[in-house]
């Protein structure tokens, strides 16, 4: 039986609590003050007062850390001192605007611009809250980042989870580095000069409206390509990559990405046209023509594009192992 649907008499079914009294801790919800200091906090781009107490306490040597590092990874962290300080974490919940059919609203060269500036709104606001809680350990770096994307509909979760770590020797920085990383990797970048600059996000989205031409392919009694949403895809890698690109230069300098992983989704669909000012009777797509319903609109079926990208910027500091003040440069120091 679904969870919201029982009863008092259903949660007491099987008797008491099989884990009380045996050190277990129970959920306890917030009350409604609380919460609303919560939301005002994440509402300022800070982060609740519950997560600043994990922080100052696990600092503080009154809780273990945590640490998404494996042991062979920790021991190399040794090695290039690095001391994991207390795990972290970031989540975004993001609504994209809709249409009035609460479908994913289109723009006037049919990409979901307001789905992609969603995107790119969560992942921000994430990996600042991620930040928030690392500047708050005084760490100089949140590695091994685990990232988790989802979309349903018009609605964006992104959460991200890493291992805020010390830089032994360092002043405390400006800014705390993320990367997906992991600290063997840091090693093997900072042996050669390289210096691993932040998390970079490459994402677009386009809905391809098709006619006979294209549909004919898809139903036709021998193999062959469907040449125009291959094209359509590839012009989505394009603009999801340039996207990636810029996304990486906000860090600053980067030179490159590494670690770089893609995903790309084709889904068939339909599309919405209504009439516009004049007085046309309907719309010509793929040399096909859509008469519009006595209500001035029409749907068409259509492919959606969807191509999503992620990677770590690095950029090249020197020929030979990095050297402490090359990466405090990188840092900054904190004012």
């Amino acid at each position: 039986m679904p969870w919201f649907r029982r009863t008092q008499n259903d949660a007491n079914v099987n008797g008491p609590d099989p884990l009380e009294g045996r050190g277990f801790a129970k959920y306890a919800m917030e009350d409604a003050q609380q919460c609303l200091l919560d939301q005002e906090a994440l509402e300022r781009g800070t982060i609740p007062d519950s997560a600043k107490r994990r922080v100052e306490r696990t600092v503080k040597g009154e809780m273990p850390w945590m640490s998404t590092l494996s042991v062979h990874e920790l021991y190399l962290g040794e090695l290039l001192r690095i001391e994991p300080v207390v795990q972290v974490a970031g989540s975004c919940y993001y609504h994209a605007s809709t249409d009035s059919r609460n479908r994913v609203y289109l723009d006037s060269n049919l990409d979901a611009a307001n789905l992609v500036r969603a995107y790119y709104q969560a992942k921000d606001t994430s990996l600042e809250r991620l930040r928030e809680e690392a500047r708050a350990a005084g760490a100089h770096a949140v590695i091994d980042a685990k990232y988790y994307f989802k979309r349903e509909d018009t609605l964006v979760h992104f959460s991200v989870v890493g291992t805020a770590v010390r830089f032994q020797g360092l002043r405390s920085p400006k800014h705390a580095l993320v990367s997906a990383l992991s600290a063997d990797d840091f090693y093997r970048l900072w042996q050669r000069g390289w210096m691993p600059m932040n998390m970079a996000l490459g994402y677009h989205w386009h809905c391809m409206p098709v006619g006979y031409r294209t549909r004919s392919s898809t139903y036709s009694w021998y193999n062959q390509e469907v040449t125009t949403v291959t094209n359509k895809l590839m012009e989505t890698r394009h603009h999801a990559m340039e996207r990636m690109r810029q996304d990486a230069a906000h860090a600053g300098r980067s030179d490159g990405l590494v670690g770089v992983s893609v995903e790309s989704k084709i889904e068939e669909t339909e599309i919405l046209f209504s009439r516009g000012a004049g007085w046309d009777s309907g719309v010509t797509i793929d040399g096909t023509f859509f008469p519009y319903e006595p209500s001035g609109t029409v749907e068409i079926p259509a492919f959606n594009t969807e191509f999503f990208a992620t990677g770590t910027a690095v950029a090249r500091l020197s020929q030979s192992p990095l050297k402490a003040d090359e990466i405090q440069a990188v840092l900054g120091v904190q004012n």
